[in-house]
């Protein structure tokens, strides 16, 4: 297969992209590193109250859902009186609502979209996140012999999916919208 010269990328695009990307990865790195000051500060900020909040709604959300008594402890949920799981920094969800922050901040879009974007988005992730902790208690409590994968590999992978998933949705959003601008100001011009 050979590529005409007619096919070339647009002149700026890589440019673009290089900025989309590294301004991806600033937003990024700049939450994660506010995320690891304020645990290593022992600010209890935000990693603190937000794992309690997961714990909490997961396992209300588990009591109303599995068929065996749940109980919350902290940060720990107890199926059943015998099974346990601990909800640590990492399994609460928050790195995938950093993930579709950054990629909603660094898309090119205006204020506005970005905001409804984030205001719509994050609240899917955390409930997603819900979802995810109340599988993993089922797991964890009937089928113990598939938590590694199911927690390590499946459950992990589904939610960075969702994260792909809603970001690909806010960016053509925003070019569906720059779009009908184009062409509503098109139209007005004849």
């Amino acid at each position: 297969m050979r590529v005409s010269d007619n096919a070339k990328v647009p002149s700026g695009a890589n440019g673009s992209v290089l900025r989309l990307v590294l301004t991806f990865l600033l937003i990024l790195g700049g939450l994660n590193l506010a995320y690891y000051l304020q645990k290593k500060l022992a600010l209890g900020l935000v990693d603190d109250p937000y794992t309690q909040l997961v714990t909490l709604a997961s396992g209300a959300v588990s009591s109303l859902v599995l068929p065996y008594p749940i109980e919350t402890i902290g940060k720990v949920i107890i199926a059943d009186g015998n099974v346990s799981l601990f909800i640590a920094s990492g399994c609460n969800g928050l790195e995938a609502i950093f993930l579709i922050i950054a990629g909603i901040f660094a898309y090119p879009a205006t204020w506005s979209q970005r905001w409804r974007g984030l205001a719509r988005y994050a609240p899917l992730l955390y409930l997603l996140n819900l979802v995810r902790v109340v599988s993993l208690v089922h797991v964890a409590h009937s089928y113990p012999e598939y938590m590694d994968v199911s927690h390590f590999q499946i459950a992990q992978g589904v939610l960075i999916v969702f994260v792909l998933f809603f970001w690909v949705h806010f960016m053509q959003g925003v070019a569906k919208t720059t779009e009908d601008r184009a062409v509503e100001a098109a139209g007005l011009e004849q």
